[in-house]
């Protein structure tokens, strides 16, 4: 046998001599706190972002790839290198103590589902231990709606322990507490833009949370929902322009305000159903629709109005014949009434000449304010993360 090969098969039975004596029943509990002292053991943690598989808004659950690393100190995992010629070994996650760390606001995911049992555990001869634990994570991350599709959300990724109290066991964060795969700051998805993340942790609670902050894309809705709305609120404005004894105005108005009522649903079908908040993109399609409404309103009452002054069934009432002693008492009330029947009589007249016109002008004018309002509501939107 050459030296390397009597050097192997040395390290090979130091190891075992070394996991007989370490894992010893009469010495090792795997439930056993790895402590000599009563200060509390520190649970160092580290998260690595994979990349983001998706947000349902509906139902709130945000999901990602990652790594959560974990390392902490067993001290009843120590040995001296000179006896045993092993500096570390790696155990399954059964074996030893493992910290019952759980993801507390997750949402159908098996993350850490059973813990660390079934992971491989570095352990080091001075009873340092690191693992990693990855997998798909799913956590409930509830969406506010107003500011959509411009708005930005706050997910909390919220660590803690089931069974120990913060005397016994602490979270904390590494120095580095998130990282991505990518090594930048930011982690991109077709929809949504991870730009931000925040650690923190409490020495006096067993819990610590990883908050992300996450911006929509919103060049996908401004495309398909807000391009085509834009067009339709100028036709809604150049309706007006259509002679109000013709039917395609009716017609148009009504083609524009059932296109505006598909939009709405479509919104209604994309984000959670949120009584205490109204999506800034609903309020613009709301106001558009009224717009349209008043354009219909106007069209209606405008024929309505024309069609009686223009009717042929119109009683022409012929003036009854008096006596001159009557005839000289209704002139001298005629002469006293002249100057203020003169001025009712020439505003009545004008309102019957231009009322209608008036009217469908205040139409055309509540229109234009209504869209020129959410417009102006949409486009000063700006949503802005907590962190």
């Amino acid at each position: 046998m050459n030296p390397i090969q009597n050097a192997r098969q040395n390290t090979v039975c130091d190891e075992y001599a070394l996991r007989s004596d370490l894992f010893d029943v009469n010495r090792h509990n795997p439930l056993v706190l790895p402590r000599t002292s009563p200060q509390p053991i520190d649970i160092t943690l580290t998260w690595l972002t994979g990349y983001v598989v998706g947000m349902d808004e509906i139902e709130g659950k945000f999901t990602l790839m990652g790594d959560l690393e974990m390392s902490w100190t067993d001290e009843l995992m120590t040995w001296d290198t000179n006896q045993y010629n092993v500096s570390s070994i790696v155990v399954v996650g059964k074996e030893v103590w493992t910290p019952p760390v759980k993801i507390l606001n997750k949402m159908g995911s098996n993350f850490l589902s059973t813990g660390l049992k079934n992971d491989l555990l570095r352990i080091e001869h001075t009873g340092a231990v690191k693992t990693t634990h990855s997998g798909e994570l799913s956590i409930s991350c509830p969406l506010d709606p107003t500011d959509f599709p411009f708005d930005s959300q706050d997910c909390i990724m919220l660590f803690g322990l089931s069974i120990h109290s913060f005397s016994e066991v602490r979270l904390k964060f590494s120095d580095i507490p998130v990282k991505s795969i990518s090594g930048g700051s930011g982690i991109t998805h077709p929809i949504w833009t991870i730009s931000r993340f925040t650690a923190k942790d409490n020495p006096y609670v067993s819990m610590a949370y990883v908050q992300f902050c996450l911006y929509r894309k919103s060049l996908y809705y401004s495309f398909t929902m807000l391009g085509p709305t834009a067009l339709l609120n100028c036709l809604t404005v150049f309706a007006f322009l259509i002679p109000n004894n013709q039917g395609e105005k009716i017609s148009c108005g009504m083609t524009i305000f059932l296109a505006f009522v598909v939009f709405l649903v479509q919104v209604g079908d994309i984000i959670p159903k949120n009584s205490n908040a109204v999506p800034v993109l609903g309020k613009y399609y709301l106001y558009s629709i009224i717009g349209s409404a008043v354009m219909v309103i106007n069209t209606v009452i405008h024929s309505c109005i024309a069609n009686r002054q223009t009717g042929n069934d119109v009683v022409k009432v012929e003036p009854m014949e008096l006596d001159n002693e009557k005839q000289d008492a209704f002139e001298d009330l005629d002469d006293s009434q002249s100057e203020g029947g003169t001025k009712k009589r020439s505003l009545v007249n004008f309102f019957k000449r231009n009322g209608l016109k008036i009217f469908d002008l205040i139409c055309f004018l509540a229109s234009v304010l209504l869209i020129g309002s959410s417009v102006v509501m949409l486009l000063t939107t700006a949503s802005k993360c907590v962190i």
